[in-house]
């Protein structure tokens, strides 16, 4: 029968993955299956010793199964398989001192637990183990804290750990692995060496450690039949003592100073991304060459040179500056190398799959559901005849052909498909009889071609067009911030008998979207070579213009939720007063 004790270690092993194939063979004293944990010697001897091991005092870390003892660093490499795994060893370099090693991105990362004696008066000091700025009494106590609190090991890196990497060996085993050796010792000790020889003392209280633990350790330590307590203890005696302590302080201040050292060296070579909290959108400090510092909702001359700059471009050029304006906000095109190391990524589609994303997203959703808007606002602008809303229309629709078939710009699509599918542009009747009498080929390739495609997009099910320089992302947006209530309504997975389907397809998609991103930037960069931009046009798209355009200056930083379902009154409004309900239809 195995013993509660170890069998609780098994345990927290159990369903755990194999690890990748090919790991050193240093790492055989442990297998891992997905079904159970196999220990290479599993005697009832080994299991009683583990067992006692574990049962020492708790502030002690060899009575955790996460302390490995004196491993060697491509050992504990090789254990640590998932982020957020971790282990302490002893540190070869600087003998009393121990090595955290953990997981994190995808990477081993190793951060040294210094020990520093504070000496708190002239008869009084006491051990501190940190990783960073805080002091702790043991090196237990400092692992109960990262571990309960998730807090980053290193800010630079931003390392978390939670899963401890269990030994299922006695430490004697281990040292008698991997500490016997004079020879492998030295070579370890050299590659782990960053420069020069330090000087390490344990003294705990003015005194040398104490005997029986100088005796323990000298029984695990056999590389020069000198014990470590042994080794400490050399050269140091009590009349030495305040000698000691001295030398002790110089010796974390060096080490202090190399530590900050790597850590300025690290910082050059990573930058620990910035969790953006703020929208890219400033409407209030946007400076535009069309709206006066001051504006008031829908200002008519505002409108006017909108619609001026709209009809002055066809629908190729068009497309083209919208592509130009969404690869922007998406940080497709015009990526710096340091809003790179902002991100942590180089490209916003990349971004938006990550969990510091989150603004980006927002601003992405912010942008489709304002143009549409925007959109649905030029059509409904057209006070005049129906002739001249249905020429709207008809724009529009050969804008959307021209992003489905030639830009790739699936993002605006369908934002302008959204536009056109809104009940107050869907009701038009007029308009659109107007629109399949007038501009038949374009009707019929609404119907038949866009439509289609647009709902097979949101189904997960259409395929992708020749050339792509901005994906759909909306369904993806949606599923990570959809908030309580959205001016859509219910999603179509929500709604949907596949909804299931299409959600997983999406969420299958999206990694694609990531790691695709440098085609998309390719393709993006190809279709706007040598074209040239109207800066005005241009404006017009941007998404701060919009939001100024539509609510005004005062009320363009007014709650979203607000502005959505006041302005869905104003197209409602606008729609009735073009095509009035007939007398005989009941209000709604």
């Amino acid at each position: 029968m195995t013993s509660p004790l170890v069998q609780n270690i098994i345990d927290d092993f159990h369903g755990y993955r194999e690890p990748a194939a090919g790991l050193d063979a240093t790492v055989d004293y442990v297998k891992f299956s997905r079904d159970q944990f196999i220990l290479d010697c599993p005697s009832e001897k080994l299991h009683r010793e583990l067992e006692e091991e574990l049962k020492m005092d708790c502030e002690e870390p060899r009575s955790h199964a996460w302390y490995h003892g004196a491993i060697p660093r491509q050992v504990a490499e090789n254990l640590v398989q998932r982020d957020g795994d971790f282990l302490i060893r002893d540190s070869l370099s600087s003998p009393g001192c121990y090595v955290l090693t953990s997981q994190w991105r995808n990477a081993a990362q190793h951060f040294k637990i210094n020990k520093k004696v504070v000496m708190l008066n002239e008869a009084y000091t006491r051990v501190e183990y940190r990783l960073e700025r805080e002091g702790f009494d043991s090196v237990p106590a400092l692992i109960r804290y990262y571990v309960g609190n998730r807090k980053p090991v290193s800010q630079v890196v931003g390392a978390i750990i939670f899963q401890p990497i269990n030994r299922a060996l006695p430490l004697r085993c281990l040292e008698e692995k991997y500490g016997l050796s004079n020879n492998h010792r030295d070579r370890l000790m050299a590659q782990e060496r960053r420069s020069q020889k330090r000087l390490s003392l344990n003294i705990t209280n003015g005194h040398t450690h104490d005997n029986t633990r100088g005796a323990h350790d000298s029984t695990q330590c056999r590389d020069n039949g000198v014990g470590r307590g042994s080794q400490l203890r050399k050269g140091l005696d009590r009349s030495s003592y305040h000698h000691a302590i001295a030398a002790l302080e110089n010796t974390s201040e060096e080490e202090e100073e190399e530590e900050d050292k790597w850590r300025e060296k690290e910082k050059s070579s990573f930058q620990r991304p910035v969790v953006e909290t703020e929208s890219a959108f400033r409407p209030a400090e946007f400076g535009s060459r069309l709206l006066p510092p001051e504006n008031k909702p829908l200002e008519m001359v505002v409108l006017k040179r909108s619609k001026e700059l709209l009809l002055s471009h066809n629908h190729h050029s068009i497309a083209r500056h919208l592509l130009m304006a969404d690869c922007q906000v998406a940080r497709i095109l015009g990526v710096t190398p340091e809003l790179k190391c902002r991100m942590g990524v180089s490209s916003g589609l990349e971004l938006v799959t990550l969990p510091h994303g989150r603004q980006l997203r927002l601003d992405l959703m912010e942008r489709h559901h304002t143009m549409a808007i925007g959109v649905a606002v030029d059509i409904l602008g057209c006070t005049g005849s129906v002739e001249e809303r249905a020429s709207t229309l008809n724009r529009i629709i050969l804008v959307a052909l021209e992003l489905k078939d030639t830009v790739g710009d699936l993002f605006a699509f369908t934002a302008l498909m959204k536009a056109l599918d809104l009940p107050q542009i869907s009701r038009l009747e007029e308009t659109w009889t107007t629109l399949r009498r007038n501009y038949t080929q374009t009707a019929i390739s609404y119907e038949k071609t866009l439509k289609p495609f647009y709902k097979n997009l949101y189904e997960g099910t259409a395929s992708s067009p020749p050339v792509v320089c901005v994906p759909l992302l909306l369904p993806l947006l949606t599923l990570m911030e959809r908030p309580s209530v959205t001016p859509e309504g219910a999603e179509l997975w929500e709604t949907s008998d596949q909804g299931c389907d299409i959600m997983l397809r999406h969420l299958e998609a999206a990694r694609d979207v990531a790691h695709s991103a440098p085609s998309y930037t390719a393709n993006a960069q190809k279709i706007l070579q040598e074209f040239q931009c109207d800066d005005e046009l241009l404006e017009v798209f941007k998404t701060d213009f919009q939001l100024r355009l539509l609510w005004g200056s005062r009320g363009a930083s007014v709650n979203q939720s607000d502005r959505y379902s006041k302005f869905n009154l104003i197209l409602t409004a606008l729609s009735r007063k073009l095509e009035p309900l007939p007398k005989t239809q009941t209000l709604i």
